[in-house]
């Protein structure tokens, strides 16, 4: 797999996150996170992969997204990725 998108990093996005790039199974990994608690504690854990602001265009170039959100979240994500 090319090109991963976690959308929600708390503590199961932040674990799949770290397997991920553990067992090699993605070459590039996008993290969407909208709490900047969460996105402080990515850049001081200095979790692999790239932060992005713009949904939509993690969203293109990704080949698996996964939803690490609650499901109540859902509708805004998806309204987001239609208004980036």
């Amino acid at each position: 797999m090319k090109n991963v998108l976690i959308i929600g990093c708390g503590l199961l996005g932040s674990s799949l996150l770290r397997r991920i790039h553990k067992k090699k199974l993605a070459k590039k990994i996008f993290v969407y996170e909208k709490s900047k608690k969460n996105i402080s504690k990515i850049k001081r854990l200095k979790l692999p992969g790239i932060l992005v602001r713009k949904l939509q265009d993690a969203v293109i170039q990704s080949d698996l997204i996964i939803f690490c959100t609650p499901m109540s979240e859902y509708k805004k994500v998806i309204l987001k990725i239609n208004n980036d």
